[in-house]
């Protein structure tokens, strides 16, 4: 797990060395373990290391010399000869398979096990076709000398982060936002339908609120050839569900392959993890990791929880039940409120970009105890999208069927500052269904983070005016049959990379953690894509397939649980032990220099004081959004 970052210069100006330096020490949080930087004509790269696999021989960037010219048979067709160059973040987990593969093929390794010089020679082999050959987590980047092209690429769910930015005739890539940043001495910009995005979800979709960055989408590669043009091609897209898959071995069929995801990810040279939240996805994870490293002889497992100071988050007892039923070794982090702005205010250093998840704050916690014991750690991450853990899942259903009653139901007796009640669920169902009858804008109902009132109230000159036209945020999903279904194919496209793996990574790499997450390893995206809403959620129930596996290994009081979400009691803090922060930030003018009303900002916190609304995860946006414009302010003083 690394960092990594490069520029090419597409004319004759010299390559600007002074910031690759400076992304690569900013990348130097993701890899403590080593880094380098190399220059090779037009293109620069940096890399900064985190040893996982292959201690020795893996330092980057990698080079792999060009062939002698011979006689005989042509390439193969993608292939290239040429000298490549490479930088690489993530894990490949079949490259001991690709490297038995590259070896009947004729190529020479030198190294014993490294899933680095697995790529370059898979490049030399397969060319712009090496990504469809690859199960893992990755973000790369490849320059071909010869061919003076550099080939970008991302995993299929994007667990690995990488932008990009096109500026003339120079072209930029890096890990993350910040990165960069650094060392460009441009102004940034922001870029109005990004942030109205974020308004609206949370965060941003592939267009970063800085103006010309974008990130790489999941299952995509870009070439980059040498007058600077680009060219994105999709190589992965989730399968066509099946209209006639039924449940008869779908549970065994699970099993295998959950399983040989969570084997794949015990390989590492460094101590190993795993997360547990006492809920069904990391239980299963963990119950399977415990077994693996028992029959390999090693063992116990270690296992990590976040232990909340308020009754209603507080997992961390279904986790130690879970811990004690497998047997693995298990430490709990007590969260405190005391450090909460201090983190946040890093992790937007780290970043350079908000998010309105408070739960990247637990997740840090989380990550930043397990990183005193170890290196990598397993997380349940994905099971929710695949398998049908949302509420939003039963609430679709309900309105195909309910709809008209319930819109008319009044909500004026449903009023409660508590986000987790019934009466909060129920209101947010008969909004839902009085937004429309589309199955799509009842869905952005029931995620959406400011209203487009609101989103106008707030002032933001462009931003405003988008929200006004009309531009749609979720298209509609009127012809894709199941509303279910489409519902999870948006999550698992959008919600998941944009939002939670972006805060999984951001929150872990912090740290120089690594986080594997066997879930979302191709075979299961793939068995899972396949099954049909009824098969994955059997009577409405949520991860109802993913519970009768579950049933095999944990007690019957966690298989039973109801979903309760990885959050800290932010809304109660913002009350208490950060009121007096939080209204500083507010009102300290960072929301005003974004053009955001202060004033109105101030009435969502004033309103939430006095417990006449619940504006948690929008104070916590608005919070984001007024440290992400001092962080800006100053990164370029």
């Amino acid at each position: 797990m690394c960092g990594i970052a490069g520029i090419v210069q597409f004319d004759d100006r010299p390559t600007p060395m002074g910031r690759v330096e400076a992304m690569r020490r900013h990348l130097r949080h993701r890899g403590p373990d080593g880094d380098g930087v190399s220059q090779h004509d037009r293109c620069a790269l940096a890399h900064t290391r985190l040893s996982i696999i292959d201690l020795l021989s893996g330092s980057q960037p990698m080079h792999l010399p060009g062939l002698p010219n011979a006689d005989g048979e042509p390439p193969p067709k993608h292939s290239s000869a040429g000298p490549l160059h490479l930088v690489f973040n993530g894990e490949i987990y079949n490259h001991r398979d690709l490297r038995q593969k590259l070896e009947r093929r004729g190529h020479t390794f030198a190294s014993d096990h490294s899933d680095t010089e697995v790529l370059l020679l898979g490049y030399r082999q397969w060319g712009d076709q090496l990504p469809k050959h690859l199960h893992g987590m990755f973000a790369f980047a490849i320059w071909d000398e010869q061919a003076r092209t550099l080939l970008l690429a991302r995993d299929r769910v994007g667990k690995k982060p990488l932008y990009f930015q096109q500026q003339g005739k120079t072209f930029a890539f890096a890990s993350l936002v910040a990165t960069l940043l650094a060392g460009d001495t441009a102004e940034p910009t922001i870029d109005p339908l990004a942030m109205l995005t974020f308004l609206r979800f949370g965060y941003p979709f592939a267009q970063s609120m800085i103006a010309g960055i974008e990130e790489l989408p999941p299952a995509h590669c870009m070439t980059v050839d040498a007058k600077g043009r680009r060219q994105l091609d999709r190589y992965w897209r989730p399968p066509p569900v099946s209209r006639t898959s039924t449940a008869l071995g779908a549970v065994d069929a699970l099993e295998e392959v959950i399983d040989e995801a969570v084997r794949s990810r015990l390989e590492a040279d460094v101590p190993l993890g795993c997360f547990l939240s006492g809920g069904i996805d990391s239980s299963i994870i963990a119950a399977l990791g415990q077994r693996c490293l028992q029959q390999r002889g090693d063992g116990p497992l270690k296992t990590f929880s976040v232990a909340m100071p308020a009754i209603g988050y507080d997992e961390s007892s279904h986790a130690r039940t879970v811990a004690e039923h497998l047997g693995t070794e298990h430490t709990v982090l007590q969260a405190k409120a005391d450090d909460a702005m201090a983190d946040l205010e890093r992790l937007m250093a780290v970043a350079g970009e908000p998010t309105a998840d408070s739960s990247i704050l637990p997740t840090h916690w989380l990550c930043r105890v397990t990183r005193e014991h170890v290196k990598a750690a397993l997380s349940g991450d994905g099971g929710d999208e695949l398998f049908g853990g949302y509420d939003r899942y039963r609430a679709l259903r309900l309105l195909a069927t309910h709809r008209p009653w319930l819109r008319a139901l009044p909500t004026s007796l449903l009023h409660t500052t508590n986000a987790k009640s019934r009466r909060t669920a129920l209101r947010r169902l008969i909004e839902a269904g009085r937004a429309g009858a589309s199955p799509a804008t009842q869905y952005q109902q029931m995620v959406h983070l400011f209203t487009e009132a609101q989103i106008r109230e707030l002032g933001m000159v462009g931003v405003s005016e988008l929200a006004s036209a009309g531009t749609p945020a979720v298209p509609d999903w009127t012809n894709e049959g199941d509303a279910v279904h489409a519902a999870m194919r948006w999550d698992l496209t959008h919600y998941l990379p944009f939002e939670v793996l972006r805060k999984v990574d951001r929150a872990s790499m912090a740290v120089a953690l690594e986080v594997r997450c066997p879930l979302l390893d191709t075979q299961v995206c793939d068995l899972a894509g396949h099954l049909p809403p009824r098969v994955l959620m059997p009577g409405g129930q949520p991860k109802g397939l993913l519970r009768q596996l579950a049933r095999w290994y944990l007690p019957a009081s966690i298989v039973g649980r109801r979903k309760q979400g990885f959050a800290v009691p932010i809304g109660n803090w913002f009350r208490t032990h950060l009121r007096d922060a939080l209204a500083d930030r507010l009102t300290a003018g960072d929301l005003s220099r974004l053009g955001v009303s202060e004033t109105e900002a101030r009435r969502y916190f004033d309103e939430h004081l006095a417990e006449r609304a619940d504006h948690t995860h929008r104070l916590f946006a608005l919070l984001q959004l007024a440290l992400w414009r001092r962080w800006l302010d100053a990164e370029k003083i």
